[in-house]
């Protein structure tokens, strides 16, 4: 699957001097079909070819998905990503208290007695596995978080945030290291069911 950014291609041509097109024909030419991600950054930054590393990060970008190297959701250090939030009308504080609670806890993580701290590792009922990674009370938690029957472990990370032009608190769950496009699809939508029945929970 091909993706274009939202940035115009008249902003590459200001800011590099050239457009999509004519940076695709260089790196072609460069045999950057057969590079990885941080080569060809590397390539585009050491010749001098453009001068902020920025752009140098979006124009490999853009090649990757250009010549199929890359697919929707997919990035260079992480693998495949998902990130759903929602905005709930409810504090902070009690968007945090009602994550971490044995019921709403259980709909993200599962079934489990494990402390919440850095360095724990738990084992739900369900079968997923994990260790605590950080925590930052009241605000995220990171951890890994295998499933019964995935390959390899991913990486969640759940938040919760408000701003000034923001009515309530938002809870986003964001997933890296997914191990393909069939995984992060399935996993967006576990995760926006685990919000819309944090929503109904909160309704009644």
């Amino acid at each position: 699957m091909k993706k274009r950014s939202n940035i115009s291609d008249k902003a590459v041509l200001q800011a590099t001097g050239k457009t999509r097109g004519d940076w695709f024909k260089i790196l072609d030419k460069a045999g950057a079909k057969k590079m990885s991600h941080k080569d060809i950054a590397r390539l585009l930054w050491d010749k001098k070819l453009i001068m902020k590393d920025w752009w140098c990060q979006m124009v490999t970008v853009e090649y990757e998905y250009a010549r199929g190297k890359r697919v929707a959701g997919e990035t260079a250090d992480v693998g495949f990503e998902i990130g759903v939030t929602k905005t709930l009308p409810i504090s902070k504080k009690q968007a945090w208290d009602l994550l971490m609670s044995p019921t709403v806890r259980k709909m993200w993580l599962g079934e489990t007695n494990v402390t919440v701290a850095p360095g724990n590792t738990y084992a739900t009922k369900e079968g997923t596995t994990g260790e605590v990674r950080t925590l930052r009370p009241g605000e995220r938690v990171r951890l890994t978080w295998q499933p019964k029957g995935f390959k390899q472990p991913s990486t969640l990370q759940v938040t919760v945030s408000t701003r000034q032009t923001m009515k309530g608190t938002c809870i986003r769950f964001h997933q890296e290291k997914l191990a393909s496009a069939k995984d992060r699809v399935q996993m967006r939508k576990h995760w926006q069911q685990v919000l819309m029945k944090l929503e109904e929970l909160i309704e009644d």
